[in-house]
């Protein structure tokens, strides 16, 4: 079976890397042809974190993909990671999804939220309805949150839910039991890392009562010098190895439609290592974490404060709840668990076997 998957970054963006570039070998190993071709570069992605801008290739990006458009009858199924033309009417996709045999959509971000509430109404109206036209359009949708799949199912001829997952062998344990500073970290990009302004005065509060640091990686600090943080650049190789250096891992974010279609894939990596998440009430975090269990919930400041200050000054509740995380995502958010799963969805829209 040949396989086209339209992703919207290479390696370097975590979606793509995470709901497709990981899988790659497994469907190799079970003798299918996967291709990737995706639209933004890594250069361009480093320019797009680095400077802010869309980037000089930013319009040769969009020609090749819509040659890569023109290929997309020749393989068994393709699968398009969010949509094939950003911030493009959806007119200009609609011959793609005559000519490609079978095609599925991918969702790991609610970006009909970003069309529907965008700041320019001229995009708000041409791009409100675009992403519900290409789920009517697809033979089916894959959503990452219940909140997607939600969504989808409005829509949608078939919807199925795969949550991002993790290769759970990359992640040694972190070690929790220890003297010194506790660690508190948080790991993104500089995109993202605007969300961490959210817990700036739960840390201001609890600085005052323990000793400790904020770990930030793939993006800098922007809490100055008022408490104590470490910035640490992302690399595909390190990623593991600098969660495990957390002693809590934290993802805090504003309750808005986007950010309700979170899959929380820094949550599943803290997990992986059995450093303990605490993270804001928001979309697919309350979905992975059991509140008290594996991880804390938290709806406001003063919750972040107790939450971050309990596990600070007791490791054998570190420990404790680590253990759990990391049992959750072995047997929930695993790569080898969903792998054969994934692999049966694109079977069965593409005709290979009979629907369960």
């Amino acid at each position: 079976m040949k396989l086209n998957f339209y992703t919207k970054y290479d390696r370097q963006g975590a979606s793509s890397r995470y709901r497709t570039y990981q899988y790659q070998p497994e469907y190799r190993s079970a003798g299918l042809s996967p291709r990737c071709l995706p639209m933004f570069s890594d250069e361009y992605l480093k320019d797009r974190y680095q400077h802010g801008r869309w980037g000089s290739q930013f319009f040769p990006l969009y020609q090749k993909r819509w040659e890569d458009m023109k290929r997309i009858g020749d393989c068994d199924l393709a699968v398009v990671e969010k949509e094939l033309l950003p911030y493009l009417p959806a007119a200009l996709e609609r011959n793609a999804f005559r000519e490609a045999p079978h095609i599925l959509l991918d969702y790991d971000d609610a970006i009909f939220a970003n069309y529907q509430h965008h700041p320019n109404p001229v995009l708000r109206m041409v791009l409100r309805n675009k992403i519900s036209q290409l789920m009517g359009w697809a033979d089916g949708v894959i959503g990452g949150s219940r909140y997607l799949c939600d969504y989808a199912s409005q829509y949608a001829r078939k919807v199925w839910f795969v949550p991002t997952t993790v290769d759970v062998s990359r992640y040694q344990l972190h070690e929790h039991d220890h003297d010194g500073l506790i660690t508190i970290g948080w790991i993104g990009t500089p995109w993202s890392a605007r969300y961490l302004p959210v817990i700036h005065s739960a840390l201001r509060s609890v600085t005052q009562e323990v000793s400790l640091r904020f770990l930030v990686v793939g993006a800098d600090s922007p809490f100055g010098d008022e408490i104590p943080s470490q910035s640490l650049p992302w690399s595909e190789d390190r990623e593991a190895e600098l969660v495990r250096w957390m002693d809590i891992g934290v993802m805090p974010l504003v309750d808005s439609p986007f950010e309700r279609g979170k899959c929380g894939l820094k949550l599943l990596q803290y997990m992986a290592c059995g450093v303990v998440p605490v993270a804001s009430d928001v979309g697919g975090n309350k979905d992975i974490i059991n509140h008290g269990v594996d991880g804390f919930i938290c709806r406001c400041e003063e919750e972040w404060i107790e939450c971050l200050l309990e596990l600070s000054r007791n490791p054998s509740l570190r420990m404790r709840m680590g253990a759990a995380a990391r049992e959750k995502v072995e047997q929930e958010y695993s790569l080898s668990t969903w792998g054969p799963r994934l692999l049966s969805i694109y079977q069965q829209v593409a005709g290979k076997v009979q629907a369960a």
